[in-house]
Order: C-alpha cells, then structure tokens, then sequence
C-alpha cells in the first residue's frame, strides 16, 4: 500500500494548490491551502509601494492607528481597515445601520461582507503553514493546537494586553491617586480651588484614555477572534474533507466541534488577556495600598492573591467538567441527528417514547454535568464581587485591632484601589474559563488533524491497456477505539460509507471477524513497525483480490449479502487500507453509491455537481437515466427542489439522479455499486442498455449487481464469497463449471419462472435443466432444487398462488423517510412522484411562470423587541414567578450586603472616638479610642459572614432555575418537534433543527445564564451607587436627568440593533449546519468526484457570512460600551467636580462614599447595560425554542381515554375503507376520494396503480400521517380516526425499503422497548438467515451498531429490519419489496420466511412491480386517488377491458400465459364475502 512519509501527519508537504485535486498528497496533519486571491493575508505578504519597494509586514494594518481618514467606503466589505482610529474605538462607521435598525428596516443586504484578512480562508491558509511547522519541530505526538493558536495571534495579542495594560493603568490611577488627593482637598482647612479643578481634570483624562483603550483592545480582539474561529474552522472542515474514514468520530460530534468549539476559541482570544494583565495590575495596587495603610494592607492584597489561584482552580473545575459534558452533548447531538433522518421510521413504528426516554436519560446526565460546572462557575461569579469587599473589611480591622487610627481619606482611597482592581477580577471568570474551554477545543481540533487522510493510489498500472491492477491485494477496515469499550470489529459488505465513517461493528464470518489485535510501537519509531502496528488496528475484510480491469471493458460483480463486492468498491476508492498486496489505477472515478447521496438543491445542480451546463449532454444523459418523464411529472421540471437527503423524491429517482451526476461527468473508471436495485425491470433494463451498454461502452465499468440477468452482456464476471473471489470468467464459462455463479443463475431463474416473468431472464439454454444435465448432479444445485419444492409447498389462504413473492428483480423506489413522497414504479417508466403538498409549501399562492417553487421554507426571522411571552415561558419553565422571585430576592439581598458594609465603615468612620467630631481637635477623629470599636469591627467582620452564605445561597438557586429552565425547554421543543406532521420534516432542514438542539441550547445551558447573572450581579450594585451618589449629593440629581436622557437613548438605538443582529447570526447559521452535515454524509461521493474544493468553497463562503452577522454583533456591543461608558465618565467627573465645590459641607468619609461608588459606576454601568442587550439578544435563542415549542402543528393525541381499542386489538385484521377521503392540506385537492372496500383477515392484497394514483397515500392514511378529510379506516370495526396515534401505530407493522438501524447494539435495534426475551430475538434472526452472521460477533446481541448501521452491509441492514417486524407480529403488515439489496438466494429464503411468518397477517404490498403482487389474493387498482378495481389476479387479467389488464400488457407480460397456469377461481361473490365478514365482526 502506498503511504505517506509520516503516518499520522509529521510529514512536510508544499502547500497544495488547486491543481492538486484536492490536495490529497498533502500531509496528514494539515490541510491543503485556500488559494482565493481576494483573501491574500496582508500581514503575511508585505505590500508593495507604487516604486516596487516593500512597505513592511505591518505597514497596512498601522494605518488603523491614524486618529482620522476619510473612509473609503465600499458598500459590502467591512470598512474597519478604510476607518481611523476614533471611528474603529467609536465604531462610527456603524452609525448607519444603528439608525435603520431603530426604524426596522436593517436587511440582509446590511451586512457587511468580511475583509479579506478576516476571511477563514485567509486565516485558515496561515493556520495550516503554522500547524505543519507545529507538526515539523515537535512531532504530531507532541505538536499542540493550543501552541499553534497562540502563534497565531501573537503580535494582535501583544498589542491588546499592551493597550489593555494602558486601560486598567489608568483606572487605578484614577481610582488611588487622584481619589486620595480629593478626599485630603476635602479634609484640609483651606483648600486651593485650582488645586481641585485640576484633579478633576486630571480624572477626566484618566478615564477617558481608560475608556478608549479598553474599547480599542475589544475591537483588536474581536477581528482576532473570527480569524482564529473562521481559520480553525476551515482549518478542520478542510481536513474532515480528506479523511480516509471518521474512524469513531460520529457526524454529529463533528458538527458539535464546528458548531460549538469555534465560538471557545472567539471567547479566549476575547477575554484572555484579563488572566495575564490583571495580575499585572496587583503590583503598583500592593505598593500604593502598603504606602497608604501600611502592612495591614497586605492583609487585603492576600485576599486579592488568593482569589487569583481560586480562579484558576474554580477554571480548572469547569474545564474538568465541561470536557465530560462536550462528550455527552455530542452524544445527544448525534442521537438527535440520527432521529430526524429517521424520523418517519419511528413515528410510523411509534418509537417516540423509547428515543424521547433515552434523549432524555443523555439530557438528564449533561444536566448534571451542566449543574455542577454552573454552580461552581456562579461561586466565583458571587465571589469576584465581594472580594473587594473582603479585602477591605480585612485590612481595616487588622489596621485598627492593632492599635493605628484609620482616616476617611485612607479608608476610601483603599477601597477605591480594592474596587479599581475589581474591574479586572470582574472579567477573570470570563478569561479563566474562555482558557480552559478553549484548551477543550485546541484537544479537539487536533484529533482531526492528526487523523489519517484518503490517499489515492499512486501506482500506474504495467500495461497501459488496463485501467485497474490489483495484486494479491488484503483490504482492511480500521478498528474504532471507543473509550471504555474494546476494539470494534469491523468489516462489511457495503463499502461506500454515506456518512464517510469506517465500519464498527463486525467483519464477516470466519476468519474477517477475528478481533484485531493491540499492536506495539517500537521506540525506534520504525516505519515498518509502524505500518505493522496499522495493521494490527484494522480488521481484514476482503482477501487475496488478483483482478485486472482493461480499459473498455464491463466487469460484473455478484455475491451473496455480506460477501464484499461493496468492499471491493471501497478498496478501489482507497476508503479501506491495503494490508498487502498492490493496487495501480489509471484513470478518475465516478462513483454511484448503493445509497445514493443527493444535495438540497435542483435536480439539474445534482446531475451538473459544479459541472458548466451543455444541453445536448445533459439532455442525452436524462434519457440514459430514464429521467425525461421524470421531468415532466415534477413541478418544475429539472428545476425541482429536491429537500433534505431527497425527501421528497422516491428511491428510484434518487439512484437515477445518481447515475445521472455519474454520466454527466464524463469520467475515466465508472464504479456502479448495485445502481438498479431501485428501479423498476422495465426502467432498469432501459438503463443498462441505453446507459451501460451505449453510453459507457467506451468507459471501464465495474458494475456490482444482484440483477443477475445483466451479467451475460459483462465482458468478465467475479463472484465474491466470504471476502474472496471464488470465481471468475465469462458467463458461459463459469456456468459450464456449475459452481456458486451457477447456483445463484439457477436459484435466480427459479424464482423467475415462479413469477412468470421470464422474459426479462438472461438467456435460456444456459439454465435450461436437462435430464442429465451437469447442474443436476452438483449438490449444491441439489439443495437448490428441494428449497424450491419446499418453497412450492408453502400456501396461503384464499388460493394463494405458490410463487415467492418477488426475486431479484425486487427493485426499491418507496423511501420511508418520506412516505408522502413514497412512490412506486408501474408498467411504464418512473416511480410515482411525491404527492403534490412536498412541493407546495405556500398552496395558497399561485406559482408564477417561470419561477420553481421552493420546497424548503425559509426559516422564521422575528423582527422587533423580544416577546414579553418570551421571557414569561423562561420564567416558566424556570419554576415560576415565586421561585423567580424569590431568587431575584436573593441577588438583591448579596448587593445590599456589600452596600451595607460600606455604609457601615461609614458610619464607623463619623463617630471618630465616640464623642462629637471637632475639627481642631484631631484626638476626636481618632477610632482607637472609640469604647465601642469592637461592636463596630464585629458588625464590620459580619458582613463578610452574610455576604459569603448569602452568595452560595444565591449560586445554587440560580442554577438549578436556569438550567431547570433550559431543560424544560429542551424537554417542551423535543416533544414538540416530534408530535409534528411528517410535513414539517418535508420542508424543514435538519440542519435547522438541529440549530435548536446544538447552538440555541449551548446558548440557553451556559452563555445565557451567565450574561444573565452578570447583569443581574451588577444592576443592583450600579442602582445603589448611583443611589447613594445622590444620597450624599442631592445636586447630582439635577445632572442625573440629561444623563439619564442621554443613557435612554444610546439603550434605544443598541436594543435595535444588537437584537437584529443576534437573528441574523441565527439564521445565517442553519444553511452552514446543514452543508456541514450533509458533506460529512457524502463524503465518498466528495471524495470520488474530486469536489473537495467545490464543496469547501461553499463551507468557507456560509462560514464568512456567519462569521460576518457574528461580528457586526460583537462590534455593536462596543458600539455601545464606549457610549455607556463616557455616560459613566461624566458620573466620575460630577462626583469629583461635587467634592470640590462643597468642600467642607460633607464629612470626608461621605464624599469618600459617593467617589468610591462613583468610580465603581464607571467600570460597572457599560458592563451592566451591554449584559442586559446581551441578555436580550441571547433570549433570541429562547425565542426560537418556544417558537417550535409552542407554534408548531401537532398531530393528534398518542392516546385517547375511553376510546382506545382493548391491548388485544386487532385479533382478526379486516380492514374497512369507509367512503374514506384525504388530502395532505386545506387548500389543495382530494388525493384519496371515497375509497370503499373491505379487506378480509389474512388477505394478500397487491395495490397497484399508474404514476399519481393514490396508492401511496393508502400507506399514509393507514397509518394516519394525514388525517382523512371524510370517512373513515376501521380495523376490526374499530375507527382508526377515533383512537390515538401510539395506539394505532403499535399495532401496525411496516418492512420499509430503506433499511434504518440506529446507533447502538443489535438488541437495541431489534428491541428498543425491551419487550422480548433473547430467544424471540434469536428466532427472529433465524428466519431472517442472520443467526450465523450475528453469533460470528463477538458481543453477539449486545454488539454495536455504529452510525446508520454503516459497520453492515445494505442486505444485512434489511434482514436486521425484516427481523425487527416478524418480532412485533401485527395482525396487518405493509409491505415495500425490501429485499432488493439481498442476493436471489437469500432472496427465495426471505419470501418463504414471508410466506410462513405473515400467514396470520393481514398484508398489504404497495406494488413497484406489477408481477410482484400476480400471488396476491387480490389486487386493489388506482386511478386518479379513487378505486376503480379491486379483485383476485386472474380475475382482472381475464378481463381485457380491465385497467390491469392494460398495464398488464403496457409491461409486455404474456396475459394469456399466466391464465392458462392460473385459470380464474370460482369464489364467492367479493361484496357477500366482504358482508359476511362484517357479520362476524
């Protein structure tokens, strides 16, 4: 096999262009380089001046630092670089949108476009050249993400801290000096007005040079921060684009790490700098303090220096705890994801409750985790307030306790200095857990750096005739190392994995599902050792492969289930590893995967797939694939929406759709994995010959089929047994040497015969049986023989005809996942389109000419301020008013604590030494000589006591009501979501729901209640200071007014558009979540075309226009602050300019008071108001839960008291159509119009019908997706419209044609309920021939099942959901012909399993083929959604004005052939029959 110079990615590669298809020989470790032009980095490539000269790295980025410069505004493009200095701190060039925002006309349009250096590609091109130096000098062992990171943003960085630096500088300043000098001009006799004047200047320009640099370092950060998020993100999306497999990485733990992991890594880079600056800051604070009150002050300094190190280990804890709980959110995310792509799997088997139990049991446990990281993170939320406090309360009672005499000038200065580093220690907690978190993700993102990539093959064949060369060749599938599980044993027949991951469950029978063993690395780090040590992680799954393909040439390839012709596939594609052996390809790929993987988009972008659009081509290629007529029966044509993994179109239309992007692009090797299995014979043999046979006659093809009749026309045949090939030749050869390819045509031609439709047989004197034919004499053909005259004997009621009930020709077209777009194929050509509402999201309005219809809704956007409904169901689902309340009672009760402390030093400091106060006599000034100083120290300590319990108090209560909150919506939009009409899902992206179960909760379990808690921490602290200014200076009121006026405004114009904002980061998120989903699904079709770049030039242009609404968001917010705080400023400077003019008409120690809070005002009131906006903006998530928690359409109840049947209904199984009548909504036509017939116990019942019929929906309406518009379905006289969902449902079985398992173990899979004991399981396996398969694996029934069911083959999938539904054993069964996956062998045994288990049944086949129901006891005829015939087979056909009859003929079936074998029963008169039953009932 060919490797890559470093296993894991310490390998060194150019960057890779463009022109190297996608990049797939660069290192593991990185990823290929971004090379859009527009997105040069500037500070990576000095410009150059008009003279050629280089203007230096930073030359360009300088240029922000001019106070002013005319910008040159382009109306798209962030004009942040084209702005000055005091337009970037002000964001000035924000004025604008600010201003529509507040007249609520901010549009789409509104939003900037990122500059280039702030675009992931740009950043993501420099993050990739750093990773691979990372990986260089370190080794991919020991390289770190975190130090990557760090390198990245270092000079930005640097230059915040400095300008940080500068900030909090200048608030202590501000806060100790100046504050000293004002209360000593308060205390002295004879004050010089200049002098005060001047200090009040003098704290004008601190505080102004501190609000502008810290509004500066904010924006530094912020652009930082999206380029550190948008170059990780691209970073990593890049690499998950080249991975060979997902290994134990599941979809959507992977969308959880773009999602969520992105926005830790803008939170360091934000707040990070606190950690580093804020210590700084303690050094001057330690001197002053020490200088002013001597060594007692160290006492308060130690309070400071121990809070620092309980940060950290309050930091540490959350990060512990958050890295549990990002792996059990993951888990719920995945678990989500998986439900919604299977969603109508589970309500039409009414598995709501089960998954909802189990979401819910993941729920509980990330609550937990989520409680405890909350109510440590509040401790230090409530302690970082109080600390000053503490501090202060500590050192005055040190200070005092040991004889010294503490003076108000002393005494506030003190706690100015104390609450100037407040501000620092305020945003710690941010800083501390933003570190730790991103530590988290840094970890995170280097598991996917370090995975192994998809390597082609870069061998060329020795004969330049031959397209593939294989020698001797093993492959493997890695083992998945799930931590506290062993190895996974892997293997499977299907090779192409839809969601790009390895297999994970099993290996096949024998000697492939050994478990692999623990390899040993040397310390030498040998190469050889290592390739040995890979080969001991990976399970063998096909062996001993010698295959050579000429160019030109068909290669046919057939098997049994499990066998590895899927594999054969993957191993060409290199998705396995070569354990040995040689593979050389000449040539590029089309790839049609068994499952095939269709885009949102058009029908026509599917096929084109980033291909230029050439009529003739595209037109030659839509009639290969049979997709003309297609055309003409959807809405808009090729132009059709198609939704979410096809939705809304049929099996058979999506695997067409496949070929067709196969077709269309015009590759060299064409890999054909089983393409029409989905399609009707007629379709199918129109397909391989217009498309095989002419279109691809010049192309190598190799084609795995269980379509058996096509395998004469193949140039060479392969047959796989057990992961070899056991035989390979020609047709006529390898019939001649009556082996296993013999058996499987005899058994195949069998089954034919039994259908009558041997027509469509590959050619008859190769199976024809002589007397003394060789055939006859293999013992295998032997065995074949008995299991047909066992089969032959099996019967049914009501003269049941003998024939199985379909053989390989079984093709799928009825998508489960969308029964109202289910769709069947008849006599001529297409499956039947989905029913007319998929299309019609809007019925009311009319479709304009020339205008395609939109399938998939766009997504709600609320306009204006936030619903007060809104937060009354927080409050709600919080635990209500009181509850609310009274935990509002508690954050008012910690800000009274803290007030009250100062109020009592105060208090303390005017009683002096307990007799009046006299200015000239200094003794009465003195608090030492007070007799009651050790009441006022014991008052003074208690505080601290009240404040410490009233702060855990106030911690937990506040975390269990948000998080009861959060879950309780989590709880309420679940159900919600899950009692939806299937419609909802038709037109609804999963990446939108999704949105709500990842992102919007992530916002409501941690970042809203932490904004929250801020704000509601520090809007009483800001409400007393301001209240105690005006307390010690009623004057201040006078300039309150205009300052309040000024403040109203500035919140007016922010509420608008920081609101507006957070909705268009929302909504600009979901198409990004989907894309990323979808990819990650479609990844060996990504890889197979080489659409790497294609795929991720999207990724990159949905990240920047998120990244883009995300920053707008984070500039409004400084917006803001900046304004709030010169508000703030001017409270300082009024204070101060008070202290001055009534100097010696206050105490000093009050006008201490008023400064002290004054300056907390500063730091606290810009903080408190943007936590309110962004509060606000954060309960835009809220808003969107409730929105589908409450507005959603439900279904109807689950159950309904007083009306439900008794447990052992059905007993009997009639089935009663009561002049029913449906549509899918109000405004659009009947699809179903008065069906009337009745369906006796244990009947057969074929229905049947042309494109548009209606028999579709007859599955719809049995299972009430839809409720009937009139009359009525009674089961055994039961109306089903009465009696609730859960109650109907569980009684009903479907065998769909898609088959869904579940993550998780076989038992989980075949019994979610826990209903049935290990014996029924094993039965059920038995009779569906997968006992062998299943006790091969080591942990039997409790072995996984990875992601959907990707660790077995298709065939296997399907038995496993054919053993799922003989388990439930319901009186009536829906059948969609699901065996198309299985080999014709397998195939005979399923219908006798079918024949056998279901006779008590009542059953019913949705027909794709009309000789599949010819055994049925009678068939029911379609026509424009009414019954037009309903009667026994011959009967029908013996009529040549009948409907069938006609269809009959349409398909070129020999009527007269099958009447002379099956001659017209005489039985009773349908209507007498069906009234006898009804007298029985």
């Amino acid at each position: 096999m060919t490797k890559s110079s470093n296993e894991n990615g310490s390998a060194i590669d150019s960057p890779v262009t463009r022109e190297d298809q996608n990049g797939h020989h660069a290192a593991n470790g990185g990823t290929a380089t971004p090379t859009q032009a527009s997105t040069t980095n500037l500070r990576e490539t000095p410009p150059v001046d008009v003279k050629g000269k280089s203007k230096g790295k930073y030359s360009e980025s300088m240029k922000i630092l001019i106070p002013f410069r005319s910008t040159k505004k382009d109306r798209h493009i962030f004009p942040v670089d084209q702005s000055g200095l005091f337009s970037n701190i002000y964001s000035g060039w924000m004025n604008s949108i600010v201003w529509k925002a507040t007249k609520g006309k901010v549009e789409e349009p509104d939003i900037y476009d990122l500059a280039p250096n702030d675009s992931s590609d740009s950043a993501g091109q420099r993050l990739w050249r750093l990773w691979q130096e990372e990986v260089q000098s370190r080794g991919i062992e020991k390289a770190s993400y975190y130090r990557v990171m760090l390198r990245a943003i270092k000079t930005r960085w640097i230059v915040a801290s400095l300008v940080l630096f500068c900030s909090l500088a200048c608030s202590f300043i501000s806060a100790s000096v100046i504050i000293k000098e004002l209360l000593a001009y308060a205390e002295t006799t004879n004050p010089n007005i200049n002098v005060g004047i001047a200090l009040v200047c003098g704290m004008l320009c601190t505080e102004m040079i501190r609000v502008l640099a810290i509004s500066f370092m904010f924006v530094l950060n912020y652009r930082t921060g999206v380029r550190l998020m948008g170059g990780s993100l691209s970073l990593v999306f890049k690499k998950i684009l080249r991975l060979r497999s997902l290994k134990d990485k599941s979809v959507g733990e992977l969308v959880n790490l773009l999602s969520n992991d992105g926005m830790r890594l803008f939170e360091f880079v934000a707040f990070g700098n606190f950690i580093v600056n804020t210590p700084l800051l303690f050094i001057p604070g330690i001197i002053y303090t020490c200088i002013i009150l001597g060594p007692w002050a160290l006492l308060g300094v130690l309070t400071f220096i121990v809070f620092l190190p309980l940060q950290g280990l309050f930091g540490k804890i959350v990060a512990v705890i958050r890295r549990k709980c990002v792996r059990i959110t993951d888990r719920r995310v995945r678990m989500m994801s998986e439900m919604l792509t299977s969603v109508k799997l589970i309500k039409m088997y009414a598995w709501e409750r089960p998954f909802a139990k189990t979401i819910g049991g993941i729920r509980a446990q990330e609550r937990k985790m989520l409680e405890t990281a909350g109510f440590v993170q509040a401790m230090s939320f409530a302690v970082t307030p109080a600390v000053p406090v503490i501090a202060a309360v500590l050192s005055f009672i040190g200070h005092t306790l040991s004889g010294n005499n503490l003076t108000p000038a002393q005494a506030f200065t003190v706690v100015s200095v104390f609450n100037s580093l407040r501000f620092g220690l305020a945003l710690l907690p941010f800083s501390v857990r933003a570190i730790g978190e991103s530590l988290i993700a840094a970890a995170r993102i280097k598991s996917v750096l370090i995975m192994e990539e998809l390597e082609p093959y870069k061998d060329k064949p020795s004969d330049r005739c031959n397209a593939i060369e294989i020698t001797a060749a093993t492959f493997g599938w890695d083992a998945l190392d799930r931590k506290g599980e062993e190895k996974s044993e892997k293997g499977k027949d299907s090779g192409k994995m839809q969601n790009g991951g390895p297999p994970g469950g099993r290996g096949p029978p024998g000697k492939n599902g050994k478990k692999g063993k623990k390899g040993k690395k040397g310390k030498d780090g040998d190469k050889q050792e290592e390739e040995e040590e890979e080969k001991d992680k990976t399970i063998p799954t096909i062996f001993d492969i010698d295959l050579t393909l000429p160019k030109g040439s068909l290669l046919g390839v057939c098997g049994g289930v499990g066998s590895g012709k899927s594999s054969l596939i993957s191993g060409i594609l290199a998705q396995m590893r070569l354990l040995k052996g040689k593979v050389a390809t000449d040539g590029n790929y089309a790839y049609v995967a068994q499952q095939a993987w269709i885009l949102n988009s058009s029908v026509r972008d599917n096929i084109l797939f980033g291909q230029p659009f050439d009529k003739e081509k595209y037109d030659r290629v839509c009639y290969a694939c049979s997709l003309l007529p297609d055309f003409q029966q959807l809405p808009d044509g090729d132009q059709t929406e198609i939704g979410e993994r096809g939705v809304n179109i049929s099996g058979g239309q999506k695997q067409r759709v496949s070929l067709a992007r196969a077709l269309y692009a015009d590759r060299d090797i064409y890999l054909l994995d089983d393409p029409l299995s989905a399609v009707d014979a007629h379709v199918g043999k129109h397909i391989f010959n217009n498309y095989v046979k002419k279109e691809l006659k010049d192309k190598t093809v190799l084609f795995v089929t269980h379509q058996l009749q096509y395998l004469s026309d193949c140039d060479e045949i392969i047959v796989f047994n057990d992961g070899r090939i056991t035989e390979k030749g020609k047709h006529r050869q390898l019939m001649n040497l009556n082996g296993e390819y013999a058996n499987l045509i005899l058994n195949f031609h069998e089954d034919e015969e039994d259908e009558e439709d041997a027509d469509l047989i590959v050619e008859q004197e190769d199976v024809v049986i002589e007397t003394e034919s060789p055939l006859q004499r293999n013992p295998s053909v032997q065995r074949s023989l008995r299991r047909r005259d066992s089969k032959r004997a099996s019967q049914r009621s009501f003269q049941r005809q003998d024939s199985v009930r379909s053989s390989m020709n079984l093709k799928r077209s009825y998508s489960i996942r969308s029964v109202h777009s289910t769709a069947s194929e008849t006599a001529g050509h297409i499956e039947e389109p989905p029913e007319r509402e998929d299309f019609d999201p809007e019925p009311e309005g009319k479709k304009e000419d020339g205008d395609p219809q939109k399938l998939v809704t766009e997504e709600e956007k609320y306009k204006g301020t936030v619903a007060g409904a809104t937060y009354w169901s927080y409050v709600k689902a919080g635990g209500g008013v009181i509850v609310c309340t009274l935990t509002m009672l508690l954050f008012i009760l910690n800000t009274a604590s803290m007030v009250f402390s100062n109020w009592w030093l105060t208090y303390w400091l005017n009683q002096g030494s307990g007799v009046p106060l006299n200015q000239s006599d200094p003794s009465t000034f003195n608090l030492t000589e007070n007799p009651r100083l050790n009441f006022y120290i014991l008052i003074y300590g208690m505080t601290v006591v009240a404040m410490l319990v009233i702060a855990v108090i106030k911690g937990y209560c506040y975390v269990k009501v948000t998080l009861g909150a959060s879950s309780s919506m989590h709880d309420s939009v679940f159900a919600s979501i899950f009692r939806c009409p299937m419609k909802f899902f038709d037109v609804t992206p999963t990446g939108r729901i999704l949105n709500r179960f990842s992102r919007d909760l992530d916002e409501i379990d941690v970042r809203l209640p932490l904004t929250m808690q801020l704000f509601l921490d520090n809007v009483w602290v800001v409400f007393a200071s301001i209240l105690n200014v005006c307390i010690v200076f009623p004057w201040f009121l006078v300039a309150l007014g205009p300052l309040g006026i000024l403040f109203a405004l500035v919140l007016v114009f922010f509420r608008h558009i920081i609101r507006e904002l957070k909705r268009f980061d929302n909504v600009r998120r979901s198409p990004w979540f989907s894309h990323v989903t979808a990819s990650i699904q479609g990844l060996s079709t990504i890889h197979a075309y080489e659409k790497n770049d294609n795929v991720m030039d999207k990724f990159a242009t949905l990240l920047d226009k998120q990244n883009a609404a995300f920053l707008m968001y984070h500039y409004s917010t400084r917006w803001l602050a900046v304004r709030l705080d010169s508000v703030a400023l001017s409270i300082n400077v009024l204070a101060a300019l008070m202290v001055v003019v009534f100097q010696g008409t206050i105490p000093a120690s009050w006008a201490g008071l008023a400064l002290s809070y004054a300056i907390q005002t500063s730091g606290l009131l810009q903080l408190c108001v943007r936590m309110a906006s962004e509060t606000e903006s954060r309960f835009t998530c809220v808003e969107r839960i409730t929105h589908y928690a409450d507005n959603l359409e439900q279904e109807a109840p689950e159950q309904i008291k007083g009306s439900d049947p008794p447990e052992s209904w059905p007993d009997q199984g009639v089935l009663q159509f009561n002049r029913y009548q449906m549509r899918y909504r109000e405004s659009l036509p009947l699809v179903l119009k008065d069906i009337q017939c009745n369906i006796r116990p244990r009947e057969s019942v074929g229905i049947v019908g042309r494109t548009g019929s209606g028999k579709s929906s007859l599955g719809v309406a049995l299972f009430r997706l839809v409720e009937p518009s009139g009359g009525s379905i009674l089961i055994d006289g039961v109306d089903t419209s009465k009696i609730g969902l859960q109650s109907l449902r569980s009684k009903l079985s479907i065998i769909p044609q898609d088959p869904v398992l579940f993550v998780g173990t076989i038992r989980y899979n075949l019994d979610p309920f826990n209903q049935y004991k290990d014996p029924e399981l094993w039965r059920a396996l038995e009779r569906t021939y997968m006992k062998d398969a299943i006790s091969n694996l080591e942990k039997q029934l409790e072995a996984p099942v990875v992601e959907n069911g990707e660790n077995f083959s298709v065939g296997e999938r399907q038995l496993i959901c054919m053993a799922r539904a003989l388990l439930r054993n319901s009186k009536i069964i829906l059948l969609d012909e699901a065996t198309a996956a299985i080999d014709s062998e397998t195939d005979s045994l399923i219908q006798k399993t079918i024949h056998e288990a279901f006779t008590d049944c009542t059953m019913l086949t949705i027909a794709h083929r009309l000789n599949t129901v010819l055994n049925s006891d009678r068939i029911m005829v379609m026509e424009d959604g009414k019954l037009v015939e309903f009667d026994t087979p011959a009967a029908l056909m013996s009529d040549p004005n009948s409907r069938f009859s006609a269809m009959m003929a349409a398909t070129g079936s020999d009527v007269s052939k099958y009447l002379a074998n099956n001659p017209v029963p005489a039985l009773p008169d349908v209507e007498e029959a069906d009234e006898e039953e009804n007298t029985k009932l």
